[in-house]
């Protein structure tokens, strides 16, 4: 029996629908996601009642790290698992499980009380991580649509799939962003919770329309009970262990100031208008990074990679420069939205790279392996944004996160000039 169901023979441009379907489920994931995570630090310091800006800047810290932590360990384990049983699975699992977790962060101060008679150390930051941290290794969603995307668009289409599905990750955070901060302004951060939940749910519902490829999961199956479980570990390429080291320094590198930006907002725009204006500049921002996404991704298709990034990384290090030095939220903004549409194209131009030294076969497994490297720099980030929040300003954060751009510049070359210029594939085992 087909792993696909009944649905299996489809016409040969069945990734349409995915595409389709993938970009509204990834709009509905990312905007609950943007309706709440953004203003975690302000929930922090207005409902949870931590003020001093060492606790501040440790909760913010850790809340980010336990985050992408769980993100880090689990996908490569739901990469494996798509190869075998298929992406379509790991995506309900995402959505729907992970639907019914955001909403317990919203009562984490009357669990806290519950729980104190009998765990007096379990304060509500720790509960509020603990979720996080359940949340994020539940969740994977991102990264399953991407090898979706990966294992049945051909390959010409690449860079426009991925890149259109980018602007679906970035038009989520706009309507997230804008939600979100609506929200909280008018009706408090529980209610923002529950939206969270309800978006993920429907996003759940959009994949249910998706379609695995047939052809690819017949032959893992097959493989495994031929040769093995074993057989399936692959064996990457020089190419590939460089290109997973450049998703680990971008990772770290584009991370080390967002878990602060709505503090840097929060000193710029007053408290009682913090989450108002830290989900407008948001959206604005977000919106930025979806033309980017957009327009990265189609001239990947056409360009090599090192003739859109050296540009890319040079922007982005002027607008970091310009949000740190802003004194108003004009300035903030201009210089947010050009970081995002310049670096937006970063992470299209990287997984365009890799995919293209990678055989359709082991994209699950290695796009898995990608996002636990992507993750372990942005787990990185987040202390160290934490450490110089802690010990200097929040505008250093942005000057430190600027010149860790420029030192990064020549090792994104030539890594990516020698991954291109290596073997794209090497026999699996």
């Amino acid at each position: 029996m087909s792993l696909m169901g009944s649905g299996a023979k489809t016409s040969g441009n069945y990734w349409i629908v995915n595409l389709v379907c993938l970009w509204v489920s990834q709009i509905l994931v990312m905007a609950g996601f943007s309706a709440l995570v953004p203003f975690i630090p302000l929930f922090i310091t207005e409902s949870l009642g931590v003020s001093d800006k060492g606790e501040v800047a440790a909760a913010v810290s850790l809340f980010n790290f336990f985050g992408t932590m769980a993100y880090a360990i689990f996908c490569p384990i739901w990469g494996k698992l798509s190869d075998r049983f298929g992406v379509k699975p790991m995506l309900l699992r995402g959505t729907f499980v992970t639907c019914l977790i955001f909403p317990l962060m919203g009562y984490v101060v009357p669990m806290q009380k519950f729980l104190a008679p009998v765990f007096p150390f379990v304060s509500a930051v720790g509960l509020l991580i603990f979720f996080r941290f359940l949340s994020a290794a539940c969740a994977g969603t991102t990264a399953a649509s991407q090898v979706m995307i990966a294992r049945t668009v051909p390959d010409n289409r690449q860079g426009f799939a991925l890149g259109s599905l980018t602007t679906a990750f970035w038009g989520g955070a706009v309507l997230g962003n804008v939600i979100g901060g609506l929200i909280i302004h008018k009706y408090g951060y529980l209610v923002s919770f529950w939206v969270c939940g309800l978006m993920y749910m429907c996003a759940g519902f959009c994949v249910l329309f998706t379609r695995d490829n047939p052809v690819r999961l017949h032959s893992v199956k097959s493989r495994l009970n031929r040769q093995g479980a074993a057989q399936l570990i692959p064996v990457f390429t020089q190419a590939v262990w460089i290109m997973f080291g450049l998703f680990l320094l971008m990772g770290m590198v584009r991370s080390i100031e967002a878990p602060f930006i709505a503090l840097k907002i929060k000193e710029l725009a007053g408290e009682g208008e913090a989450a108002y204006w830290t989900g407008i500049v948001s959206a604005f921002v977000a919106l930025a990074a979806v033309i980017s996404g957009v327009w990265v991704g189609y001239l990947s298709d056409r360009y090599p990679p090192l003739k859109i990034l050296v540009p890319v990384v040079l922007v982005s290090i002027l607008a970091h420069i310009i949000q740190g030095a802003a004194e108003n939220l004009v300035l903030f903004t201009i210089g947010r939205a050009m970081l995002y549409a310049a670096s937006g194209g970063l992470h299209p131009i990287l997984q365009r790279t890799l995919s293209a030294i990678t055989p359709k076969r082991k994209r699950g497994s290695i796009f898995g392996w990608s996002t636990c490297l992507n993750c372990s720099g942005i787990m990185l980030a987040s202390l160290l944004g934490g450490w110089i929040y802690a010990e200097t300003t929040i505008n250093t954060v942005f000057y430190c996160t600027a010149l860790a751009y420029l030192i990064s510049l020549p090792f994104l070359i030539r890594g990516i000039q020698i991954a291109t210029r290596r073997p794209k594939f090497q026999r699996q085992r």
